[in-house]
């Protein structure tokens, strides 16, 4: 009988983030490129920080919004361009929109202009 076994790590992910009250950044650290296929996993630990420093649990307060819910959300990539991070009503990742920007002044502009 022969037998494989797969041991399949996930990556750590490597990212700073931060915020303004308004729009909310996210910079990939790690040079590799990987981290808009992690993009749920980078939401939800960003989310879980959020809640744990307002106190609020969205998944058990059902009065209580998604902790992305209102934020605009911007990605600096590897390139070190800015893109604008879309999610849906339950804070998941919905794609990219690439601002086509360096310098995060002008992108936290642009990323304020879109719905």
């Amino acid at each position: 009988m022969n037998m494989t076994v797969i041991t399949l790590t996930p990556s750590q992910l490597h990212f700073d983030w931060g915020t303004d009250g308004l729009v909310l950044w996210i910079e990939e650290l790690d040079g590799a490129g990987t981290l808009v296929g992690e993009m749920d996993e980078v939401l939800s630990r960003i989310g879980f920080a959020i809640e744990l420093q307002t106190g609020w649990d969205h998944r058990t307060d059902g009065d209580t919004l998604h902790p992305l819910y209102g934020y605009k959300l911007l990605l600096r990539d590897t390139s070190g361009r800015w893109n604008a991070i879309r999610t849906d009503e339950a804070g998941q990742f919905a794609g990219l929109i690439p601002l086509e920007e360096m310098d995060y002044e002008v992108a936290y502009d642009k990323v304020m202009w879109l719905d």
